[in-house]
C-alpha cells in the first residue's frame, strides 16, 4: 500500500489494488463505488460493524524502507497502517464468526474534503458499530475530535499609482491587517481555556494578491482553516465570530470590499464515554498490550466527525502510530505497533459480534 502512491483524487490505482486484494482474502461483495471507496464483507446478518480507513494521502513522495521496528513511507502512519490492519484483521475471521457482518471500507478523499465518507453516507450502509482508522497510539483510543471551517476571503480595492500610495487602499496591506485582526482576536479568546483542544485557533494556509510594477494592488485572497472544540462552538459559531470581525473592519475601511465564501464545513464530535464500543475496544487492548488506555480529544479532524452524527450508532476511532509523524517528511509506524493493533481490532470485532445481544446502544 505504501509503494502506490495515492494523494487525494489521485486514489484510484490503489482502490483497484485493494479490489484485488480482498478478493483473492477471500472477502465477500467486493467493490468499487463510483468515488473509488473499496468495500469488502466478512459474514452476514445483524449485527454490523464498519471498519473504515482512508486510503488517500497528504501529497509528497517519502522513500519507503524499514529500520528496524519502523515502516516509513507516506501514509505510513496517516493512515494505511490502520487500513492495512483492519484488512488482516478481518481476513482472519473469514470462515469464523457465526453470525453478524464486517463491512470494510477504505474511503478516499479525508485528506481533502472527505468526498469518499460523505458518497459512504449517500451509499446508506446499515451499521450497527463503526471504527474508523486513524492514528491513536495502540494503547489509545481516540474519543473527540475538533471540527474544522475551510475559509476563503477576498479583498479588492481600487488601484492607482505606486507613487501615491497615501491616495489609495492597497488590497496586500488590508488583507494583511484583516488577517492579524482574526487571529489576535482567536489568541484572545483562548486566554480563558484550560487547553488547547477547548481553544478555537486559526491557521493561515495561503494568500495570493498583487500585480504588475508601478500599479498598487487592488486584489488578494487568503485561505485559512478554523479548529473549534466540541460542545461549547461549532461551525455557525465561527462563521458568525468572523463576519463579526469583518463588519467591523469594514466600518473602519469602508472602500475596501470584502467577501468571505465557506469552502468546507466539518462539525466537532466527541463520543460518549459510556459507549458498549469503547468498553470492547479497552478490554481488546488491554489483553492484548496491557494498560492503561487513554481516552484521547485531539485536535485534528476525521471522518468519523462526519458519519457519526449521521448514522447515530456507536462511533469512535483507533489505530497504530503517533499522530504527531502523520504529513511529516520522516513519517513512519512500529512494526510491532502495527501488528499488536491487527489484534486489538479482531478481537474487539469478535467480542462485539459474540456479545452484541447484551449490549444497549449509546452514540
Amino acid at each position: 500500500m505504501l509503494e502506490i502512491y495515492s494523494p487525494s483524487r489521485r486514489e484510484k490505482t490503489l482502490a483497484h489494488f485493494l479490489k484485488d486484494q480482498l478478493i483473492t482474502l477471500g472477502f465477500k461483495n467486493v467493490r468499487l463505488d463510483k468515488v473509488s471507496n473499496v468495500f469488502g464483507e466478512v459474514g452476514s446478518g445483524s449485527p454490523t460493524i464498519l471498519l473504515c480507513g482512508h486510503i488517500d494521502t497528504v501529497p509528497g513522495h517519502r522513500p519507503v524502507k524499514i529500520e528496524g521496528d519502523n515502516i516509513f513511507g507516506r501514509g505510513a502512519v496517516d493512515a494505511k497502517s490502520s487500513f492495512a490492519a483492519m484488512i488482516i484483521s478481518s481476513s482472519k475471521l473469514i470462515g469464523q464468526i457465526t453470525g453478524g457482518t464486517i463491512i470494510l471500507a477504505g474511503v478516499v478523499g479525508e485528506e481533502g474534503k472527505s468526498r469518499g465518507i460523505r458518497q459512504l453516507l449517500r451509499n446508506k450502509l446499515d451499521v450497527d458499530y463503526a471504527i474508523f482508522g486513524e492514528p491513536s497510539g495502540v494503547n489509545n483510543i481516540t474519543r473527540g475530535y475538533k471540527g474544522k471551517l475551510g475559509v476563503k476571503i477576498i479583498c479588492e480595492t481600487e488601484t492607482g499609482h505606486t507613487s501615491a500610495p497615501q491616495f489609495f487602499n492597497n488590497a496586500v496591506e488590508a488583507t494583511y491587517e484583516l488577517w492579524s485582526k482574526i487571529k489576535t482576536s482567536s489568541l484572545e479568546e483562548n486566554k480563558s481555556h484550560r487547553s488547547l483542544y477547548y481553544s478555537t485557533t486559526v491557521c493561515l494556509t495561503s494568500i495570493r494578491g498583487g500585480g504588475v510594477s508601478g500599479m498598487i494592488p487592488s486584489l488578494c485572497m487568503f485561505d485559512f482553516e478554523v479548529r473549534m472544540p466540541p460542545p461549547s462552538s461549532n461551525c455557525q459559531k465561527s462563521i458568525n465570530w468572523l463576519n463579526s470581525i469583518i463588519q467591523r473592519h469594514k466600518l473602519k475601511n469602508p472602500k475596501v470590499k470584502l467577501t468571505m465564501k465557506i469552502i468546507d464545513k466539518v462539525e466537532p464530535f466527541i463520543a460518549k464515554k459510556d459507549s458498549p464500543l469503547i468498553r470492547i475496544l479497552t478490554q481488546a487492548i488491554k489483553d492484548t498490550v496491557g494498560g492503561p488506555v487513554r481516552l484521547l480529544k485531539k485536535t485534528g479532524t476525521g471522518d468519523m466527525n462526519i458519519f457519526a452524527p449521521n448514522v447515530k450508532k456507536p462511533t469512535i476511532t483507533y489505530g497504530p502510530g503517533d499522530s504527531h509523524l502523520s504529513h511529516t517528511l520522516n513519517e513512519y509506524v512500529k512494526i510491532s505497533e502495527y501488528l499488536a493493533s491487527i489484534e486489538v481490532y479482531r478481537k474487539t470485532t469478535e467480542k462485539l459480534l459474540s456479545n452484541e445481544k447484551n449490549f444497549s446502544f449509546s452514540s
